[in-house]
């Protein structure tokens, strides 16, 4: 038992292969669909002495390391006619649909037969195409179905284009072949066999070998019939045109890939300029290796750019000739488009994206575990079962940059006693996270949805164990899925163009509003804090999504942004309830608080004597409403001004409505920056700005209407001027009062702009 959990031990450490560790899986098929990677196998059974199957599976991954298990969406069962083995399969999609074909014993016959499933998801359910096999006599060697579709050239007198032709291939030791009609469930024309040939196979069939001869190779089982793909140099188009026989389709190379040798089995492959040959033996891909299993089966996709070839082992603890395990290795084609040497690894692939933990994933989703199964039900599907102390499940890859780690949820289910989960990252003993208790929950199908607080943060991109503890022995408990609750975070435009590089993030003790400051917050002290400004968002949107590049833009040159809203990850509207008010008061007081707080990172770096509360069009309302606060500095109004008695059934239902006598309660100094003209809100600010007569306050303009400059790279011309009236409003800057100051001032020469002051403005110091 030492010696066994020292190997899974050292497996894990790098392994990839086999990719599934729940359960025997065999005779893999991949099928690229979207943006994901199915698997379609076999699965023999524990403790098997013959290839005794019942079912079959799939399994899916975006990243080609961590896989998500199905389940069974096939099983003999699906079939009334077939009563025994399940064995090898294939599945392809063609208009929508997704066809499933495999080889089963007939019950009606006697002996083995192809049949077809079909659905409209690649996961399932199918259902038998057609209630009978799709071909049978009786013979035993109809076994290990594969097929294609290839688009072939129409001639011009049947009105030129392509026709989608597909391809039926399966046998052993002799390979059948027939052309399937459009639908997929029905043969076109007669099965036909194809030569088995010393020079298409390395040797001839059996029953014509030449006692005592030594051949070169010879074809088994398990054919994989394919085009040379887009990775291949030939690229599905032959550069040896010339070589292609008068009965070629036309169609470019085809490669047949098989199960060859005997026992035991390497896998070898040949060529054809038609699946209906001749072919021509090319050689081996995977020779003869220390697999563990007396056979092999292969399937052969591109995906994302890379080429990937799936086989079978016997390599899990307890596993061997009867009971096989999927493995995947990445190759690269030769330089004339021939196979390479492929050799069987532990290591396996590398990812080719990152994991995101920020989302709910179904516990069956992995990269390796120990000691686990899968179970499914109507009720929540797949689901990770058989969970004893020191199991775990590992993933790969998992990236925590762009959030902050906050809490892990899980739904799991126990009969009894229950256990732990115990999150941790790059290996079993390894940093950890966070320690979910799972209680006894009244039954293994009675599940609850648990929440525990991360005691250490996530950061970086890590392997992420989900380690499984409680008494020794007894099973603790089932698993559904799992989620990790995180505080976003993002970069925007390299942090801007400013001094100290920004980023926009959420804070887990200021909900629904986005924070943009200095990535490195070591710069500033209680000599040097960051001034404020807080900002509510146009149309009461509760998101900054239209303004995160001006914002950001801000924060990089020495600000701590607090806009109202949640954080826009993506550039694309809030759909949600409006903003209101008093986000914008609580800004102010999440300022002063985290200032004041010894455990806070902005402990002693904020300038709370120095705020600036700013907003564009509904969110300059919002700004005007909060005026009075004795805690503000200066005021930014953008796009935006109270409305007129003329005009107050403009505005949109939800927005703050104060009549122009708020403008009364403004102690501080002010800005309105307006779109011009063409500004719908330029009516309404001017009018302002013309009633403001006892505190400083001008009006600029620059003519861009009312959405402003705020999307534009670092948020425009408006980020220019909001910028300097900040410097020197909040910061005391000279140079930037220059932009506003006297008659000759900055901003009066600057292409586009405009500028009005009253008649304290210049006073201002």
């Amino acid at each position: 038992m030492i010696t066994l959990l020292t190997a899974m031990a050292t497996m894990t450490a790098s392994a990839q292969n086999p990719i599934v560790q729940t359960w025997f899986t065999s005779d893999p098929a991949p099928l690229v669909v979207g943006d994901k990677m199915y698997v379609y196998t076999g699965h023999d059974e524990d403790n098997a002495d013959f290839f005794w199957m019942q079912e079959w599976r799939v399994y899916s991954t975006d990243d080609m390391v961590n896989w998500q298990d199905h389940g069974s969406p096939l099983a003999l069962e699906s079939f009334s006619w077939a009563d025994d083995r399940a064995w090898a399969s294939q599945t392809i999609e063609r208009d929508g649909k997704f066809y499933w074909y495999i080889c089963a014993h007939s019950k009606l016959s006697g002996g083995m037969a192809i049949g077809v499933a079909v659905s409209d998801s690649p996961t399932g359910p199918f259902k038998d195409a057609i209630g009978k096999p799709l071909f049978e006599n009786g013979s035993w060697d109809h076994i290990d179905p594969t097929v294609m579709i290839e688009s072939l050239p129409l001639p011009p007198s049947q009105g030129g284009g392509t026709k989608q032709q597909a391809w039926l291939m399966w046998g052993n030791p002799q390979v059948y072949y027939c052309k399937l009609n459009d639908d997929m469930i029905s043969i076109d024309g007669e099965v036909q066999k194809l030569d088995m040939t010393e020079e298409a196979f390395g040797s001839p069939i059996m029953s014509k070998r030449e006692k005592g001869k030594k051949y070169k190779d010879s074809y088994v089982e398990g054919p994989w019939l394919m085009k040379a793909p887009l990775s291949s140099p030939l690229g599905g188009k032959p550069k040896r045109a010339a070589s292609s026989p008068q009965g070629g389709t036309g169609g470019g190379l085809y490669y047949l890939l098989y199960a060859a040798g005997g026992v035991p089995e390497h896998i070898s492959y040949s060529t054809a300029w038609s699946p209906t040959g001749p072919w021509t033996y090319a050689g081996e891909i995977m020779p003869l290796s220390d697999t563990g299993s007396f056979t092999n089966h292969c399937g052969v996709a591109d995906f994302k750019g890379h080429s990937y070839f799936f086989y079978h082992t016997g390599k899990l603890p307890g596993g061997g000739g009867f009971g096989r395990s999927v493995a995947v290795e990445e190759f690269q084609y030769n330089a004339d488009g021939s196979f390479p040497t492929i050799l069987p690894t532990a290591e396996g692939v590398k990812p080719i994206a990152t994991f995101n933990p920020f989302r709910k994933v179904e516990a069956e989703t992995m990269a390796f575990s120990k000691g686990v199964k899968t179970e499914q039900n109507d009720e929540v599907g797949v689901y990770v079962t058989d969970i004893h102390n020191g199991d775990y499940i590992k993933l790969q890859n998992v990236k925590f940059d762009g959030n902050i780690t906050k809490q892990f949820t899980a739904r799991v289910a126990s009969g009894l006693r229950g256990g732990q989960i115990e999150v941790r990252i790059d290996s079993l003993g390894g940093k950890l996270l966070a320690t979910l208790d799972v209680p006894g929950t009244g039954g293994w199908e009675k599940w609850q949805t648990l929440t525990v607080d991360f005691t250490e943060k996530g950061t970086g991109t890590h392997d992420l164990y989900l380690v499984f503890t409680g008494r020794k022995g007894p099973k603790l408990f089932n698993f559904d899925w799992w989620q990790i609750v995180g505080l976003l975070s993002q970069v925007v435009e390299d942090g801007g163009t400013g001094q100290y590089k920004a980023i926009m993030k959420e804070e887990a003790t200021l909900e629904a509003h986005t924070v943009f400051v200095p990535q490195d917050l070591s710069a500033f002290s209680k000599k040097k804090p960051l001034p404020v400004l807080v900002w509510g968002n146009g149309a009461c949107t509760n998101s900054p999504w239209e303004h995160y590049k001006f914002l950001n833009e801000i924060a990089s040159h020495g600000y701590l942004v607090l806009a109202t809203g949640y954080i826009p990850m993506e550039e694309k509207p809030y759909n949600g309830p409006m903003s209101t008010t008093q986000q914008q008061i609580e800004s102010i007081d999440w300022a002063i608080a985290q200032n004041a707080d010894p455990t806070s990172p902005y402990y002693n770096k904020i300038d709370v004597k120095n705020i600036c509360v700013a907003g564009m069009s509904c969110g300059g309302l919002q700004t005007l409403y909060n005026c009075a606060d004795p805690r503000i500095k200066t005021l930014m109004i953008c796009n935006s001004g109270l409305f007129k008695n003329s005009n107050r059934n403009q505005a949109v239902g939800g927005m703050p409505m104060p009549d122009k006598s708020k403008l009364k309660e403004i102690h501080t100094s002010i800005i309105y920056i307006l779109g011009g003209k063409t500004d719908i809100a330029y009516e309404n600010g001017m009018d302002d700005f013309h009633q403001i007569s006892h505190v400083p306050c001008c009006a600029t303009n620059f003519p861009v209407g009312h959405g402003g400059t705020y999307r534009q790279p670092h948020g425009g011309e408006f980020t220019v001027v909001a910028l300097n009236w900040l410097n020197w409003q909040l910061k005391g800057d000279k140079q930037s009062a220059k932009m506003f100051k006297g008659t000759d001032c900055g901003l009066s020469k600057r292409e586009g702009w405009t500028i009005e002051k009253n008649a304290l403005f210049d006073k201002l110091k």
